[in-house]
């Protein structure tokens, strides 16, 4: 059984990578890629990392359809925070949630079908 990667092993592979693309579109296609180095993380552990590098950008296109009632982030994992309005009554109603690491919104943001990761500054 192939031993697992550190994260900074994982963070210099992807960075590694966009500096030789620039860019990369969908999921797949980048844990693809880093397989070819030896490189093997779950969808799920690559995109908590991904978020966590600021030298990416990571830009989402989302389907019309919405989530009903979530507990953790579609696309990072995260606990989300409940957005609340108050009603006519007074009374605090949850709207929507809302993720601190990744900014993904359920009451703005369907489900998220592909990423496209990106280097902001091509001099890295």
């Amino acid at each position: 059984m192939a031993k697992r990667a550190s994260d900074e092993e994982l963070i210099f592979n992807i960075l590694s990578i966009l500096k030789d693309k620039w860019e990369v579109v969908g999921e797949l296609n980048f844990l693809n890629l880093l397989a070819l180095r030896n490189s093997r993380p779950s969808p799920r552990r690559f995109r908590r990392l991904i978020f966590r590098i600021p030298e990416i950008s990571v830009n989402i296109k989302y389907s019309e359809r919405r989530y009903g009632k979530l507990k953790e982030c579609p696309i990072c994992g995260s606990k989300l925070k409940a957005v609340r309005l108050l009603n006519l009554q007074g009374k605090k109603k949850v709207v929507g949630y809302r993720c601190e690491v990744c900014h993904y919104s359920s009451e703005r943001d369907g489900k998220p079908y592909i990423y496209t990761f990106r280097l902001k500054n091509r001099d890295i």
